[in-house]
């Protein structure tokens, strides 16, 4: 049996950005807040989210997880193997009827046809 890893085992981020040569990312670049957003957000509620695979194409999606500040999302018509998870200040999620209001133009679900 090997023991549990003591601190002197920890990964070390000197030691490795050193052996291959990386740079660390400054503090600065990062922009979360550091209070993670509130999140208010149930299973079952529906949104409109930019579909991951197509950026520029917004679809009707459910909350089908929530975890701390992020949601897990599917859209409709799709299955788990497409599910994806965004935060809920994410610019890639809005409220239904985003679309109508802006004029934008909103996928219907797979397999539904356009006149809903």
């Amino acid at each position: 049996l090997k023991s549990p890893i003591s601190s002197q085992d920890n990964f070390q981020w000197e030691k490795y950005l050193e052996e291959t040569g990386s740079l660390s990312a400054p503090s600065e670049y990062f922009r979360q807040s550091k209070i993670p957003p509130a999140n208010d957000f149930k299973v079952g509620m529906k949104l409109e989210a930019h579909d991951p695979r197509n950026t520029t194409s917004v679809c009707i999606a459910t909350v089908v997880g929530v975890t701390g500040a992020r949601l897990r999302l599917r859209l409709d018509g799709s299955d788990n193997q497409n599910d994806f998870w965004r935060l809920v200040d994410s610019p890639d999620i809005q409220p239904v009827g985003t679309c109508e209001k802006e004029g934008d133009l909103l996928q219907p679900p797979l397999g539904k046809d356009k006149q809903f």
